[in-house]
């Protein structure tokens, strides 16, 4: 029996939302010849494929270390990341070229009420999952899952900007608000892969954590009084696993017992603080005594 962890059952959430409104726009925007709501539901489409990458690379990234991978799997997420960003950058392109093509060649729209009511129901339901993904995603230190939460958190300015724009047609008749609107939401799918594309090479190049991170480390350092004094510390993350390492100085009488039992005590407390965490401590004498 396949088991499912906590992160392949929130993106699972994610794969099921996304399909059921790649169908419903996809219907609608067929049937209504309204090119701004084709976009949305390539854009949505987009998001399906995302989720389904984040999907398998959190599964795969969850792996335990092994021979050739002594530091874990984590990084997977990053290049599905990656794969997850292609697909952005690609789709904003195409929405692009669709607005343009349809201010071109102008084509008739019909039922429009039915556009503006399912750009409504996807950018409410969108808010709130999106809103559930990220949160969950950084609690987790999930890229992928934030990645996914990202592309939702489009989804909403997106559906609810292009519902905006169908009632501005019902009212006034302008027949190239349409495609107006698609464009836009091109545009703003190509920032959202520029924005991306941001976070995915800090942590391919081993960006470190945030100095709010670093002070709660130090934090924990400062309430150990076995320790004289503490320097070099140095991090980076994979995927989900924050490597945290440092050098510490303690009194040179101590045991060699003594000191290995503060540096187990100083693991347990920043895994505490950071959960999926590896640490790496290096002890030395203290002049000082």
């Amino acid at each position: 029996m396949i088991k499912f962890s906590k992160k392949d059952k929130i993106i699972l959430l994610s794969v099921l939302s996304n399909a059921v409104l790649v169908i419903l726009k996809l219907a609608v925007g067929i049937i209504s010849g309204l090119v701004s709501i084709i976009a949305e539901a390539l854009h949505s489409l987009n998001d399906l494929f995302a989720a389904f990458i984040a999907f398998v690379g959190v599964r795969k990234a969850q792996g335990p270390p092994d021979d050739k991978h002594q530091y874990g799997h984590g990084k997977i997420e990053i290049l599905t990341g990656v794969i997850e960003n292609i697909l952005i950058f690609l789709i904003s392109l195409y929405i692009i070229y669709e607005g343009i093509n349809k201010f071109i060649h102008k084509t008739k729209t019909e039922f429009i009420e039915l556009g503006i009511l399912i750009m409504i129901f996807s950018g409410v339901v969108n808010f709130f999952l999106s809103g559930f993904l990220i949160k969950k995603g950084r609690e987790l230190r999930s890229i992928g899952i934030e990645v996914d939460g990202e592309h939702l958190r489009a989804d909403v300015i997106t559906s609810f900007g292009v519902g905006f724009a169908l009632i501005i047609l019902k009212i006034t008749n302008i027949w190239w608000i349409d495609p107006f609107a698609a464009i836009l939401v091109g545009i703003w799918v190509f920032f959202i892969f520029l924005r991306l594309l941001k976070k995915l090479v800090e942590q391919t190049i081993d960006t470190g954590i945030s100095n709010d991170q670093i002070k709660k480390i130090e934090q924990i350092l400062d309430e150990q009084k076995e320790i004289k004094f503490y320097h070099k510390i140095r991090t980076r993350q994979s995927g989900s696993t924050i490597f945290i390492d440092m050098h510490i100085k303690v009194d040179k009488n101590l045991s060699v017992e003594k000191s290995h039992e503060i540096t187990e005590k100083l693991e347990k407390k920043i895994s505490e603080q950071f959960g999926d965490v590896n640490v790496l401590i290096h002890v030395e004498p203290s002049k000082k005594g």
